[in-house]
C-alpha cells in the first residue's frame, strides 16, 4: 500500500511554498509460524494440512496474506514437514526450517536471511490461526503506517481471557506491555483484551531486536511478544498500537480435531451467510455444507443435506437436496437433484436428477 507524503519547496522571490505530494512504496512481507508440533491434533499429517473446507488449514492464512500482495511470504516449518508443506502449496512461497523448536522469536527469525533485503515491514502470522480475514490484516498494517509505529498487533476480546497475554493500555488507550497470564498481576488477569499473534514490524528495527530478545528462563524459548516491551522501550509509548479485532473468532486457533470442528463451524457460516445474501435460499444451514470457492446462482434452493465440494459450481434457479453430494460439478441451470452423489460430473439445464443417482465423469 503506498503512503502519501508532503515534501515542500521553497519559492524564490517571495513565492509560496508549495504542498507536492509524493508517493512512497512499503514493500511488505509476511511470515507464517508453523514449525509447531501438533501433537494434539494425534495425526500423521501435519496439522497445517489438515483439510478445512476444501482448503488445507494452512492454505487460508496464505490466502489472507496474498490478499496484501506482499513482496514474499514465508513459512517457517519444521524439518519433517517443510517438503509435504512445499509439495501442496508449490513455489510461490518460501519456506524455512526451524531445526529446533525455540520459541516464535526463534521461528521469525529463520526468515531473516532472505527477507532482510527485501522489505521495510513484516506481518507475522501464526500458521493454526485460519479464520483471519485480509480486510483485517489490512487494517493492522495501516494501523502501523498511520501511527509510525514500530510494532502494531491485532488483538481481541476473550471471555474468559485465560491462557492468553493481556494487552496492557495507560489512561489515554495507549499500549504500554502485553503481560503473559502466568506474570499478570490479579489486576491485569481481569483484563479481557489479549493478543492474538498476529502482529507487524517496522522490519529494520524488527530484524535488529530479535537478536536482543533474551531467551525465557521457564522454557528456554525466545518469545516473540517480548518485541513489544523492546519496542516500547526503544520508542516509548506510542511505539506499539493495537487494533482490536471487531470479531473475536479471527483470532481463534486450531490445537487439537475439536477446535478444528468449531473453526469450520465459523467458516462455514460465513461462506453460507455469504451465498444467502447473493441469492441462495439455504433451508438450514447447520446441515448444508460448501467448501471454499464453490459458486451457486441467484434462486438455487439447497435442501438439508447438501454438501458441495472442491470445483462445484451450480446455476441459477436450481434446486439441490435433499441429501446430494457433489464433488468437482458443473451443473447448468434449472436442474433438479435430489439423493444423489456426483463426481466430476456435468449436468444440462433442466436437468432432474435422482433419487439414489450416482453420477461420475
Amino acid at each position: 500500500m503506498p503512503l502519501e507524503k508532503d515534501k515542500l519547496h521553497g519559492g524564490s522571490l517571495g513565492k509560496p511554498l508549495l504542498v507536492v505530494p509524493f508517493f512512497t512504496v512499503v514493500k511488505l512481507s509476511v511470515i507464517i509460524l508453523a514449525a509447531g508440533e501438533g501433537t494434539r491434533m494425534r495425526s500423521s499429517l501435519p496439522k497445517v494440512l489438515h483439510p478445512l473446507c476444501g482448503r488445507p488449514l494452512l492454505g487460508h492464512i496464505l490466502a489472507a496474506a496474498d490478499a496484501l500482495a506482499p513482496v514474499a511470504s514465508v513459512v517457517v516449518l519444521a524439518r519433517e514437514t517443510v517438503e509435504r508443506v512445499r509439495a501442496q502449496f508449490g513455489e510461490k512461497y518460501l519456506y524455512v526450517v526451524q531445526a529446533e523448536r525455540l520459541g516464535t522469536g526463534h521461528a521469525a527469525l529463520q526468515a531473516r536471511p532472505v527477507l532482510r533485503d527485501r522489505c521495510d515491514e513484516v506481518l507475522v502470522l501464526l500458521g493454526d490461526a485460519p479464520l483471519v480475514r485480509p480486510e483485517t490484516l489490512q487494517a493492522v498494517v495501516a494501523l502501523r503506517r498511520a501511527r509510525g509505529a514500530l510494532v502494531a498487533l491485532l488483538s481481541f476480546i476473550a471471555d474468559p481471557p485465560a491462557g492468553y497475554g493481556r494487552v496492557v493500555r495507560d489512561a489515554a488507550g495507549q499500549v504500554t506491555a502485553i503481560v503473559e497470564e502466568r506474570d499478570a498481576t490479579e489486576e491485569q488477569r481481569a483484563i479481557r483484551e489479549v493478543n492474538s499473534g498476529a502482529m507487524c514490524f517496522d522490519a529494520a528495527w524488527m530484524w535488529q531486536a530479535l537478536d536482543r530478545v533474551q531467551r525465557s528462563p521457564v522454557k528456554g524459548e525466545y518469545y516473540l511478544t517480548d518485541l513489544i516491551a523492546l519496542a516500547i522501550e526503544d520508542g516509548g509509548v506510542g511505539a506499539v498500537a493495537a487494533l482490536p479485532a471487531t470479531d473475536p473468532t479471527e483470532a481463534w486457533g486450531v490445537n487439537d480435531r475439536a477446535q478444528l470442528a468449531q473453526v469450520e463451524r465459523v467458516l462455514q457460516t460465513r461462506l453460507l451467510d455469504a451465498l444467502m445474501r447473493s441469492g441462495v435460499t439455504i433451508l438450514d444451514p447447520a446441515a448444508t455444507y460448501v467448501d471454499v470457492g464453490v459458486v451457486v446462482g441467484q434462486d438455487t434452493t439447497l435442501l438439508p443435506g447438501t454438501m458441495l465440494r472442491g470445483a462445484t459450481r451450480v446455476g441459477a434457479q436450481c434446486t439441490i437436496g435433499p441429501h446430494t453430494l457433489l464433488v468437482d460439478t458443473t451443473v447448468a441451470d434449472g436442474a433438479r437433484i435430489r439423493y444423489t452423489l456426483a463426481e466430476g460430473a456435468v449436468i444440462a439445464a433442466n436437468a432432474d436428477i435422482g433419487p439414489f443417482t450416482h453420477l461420475q465423469t
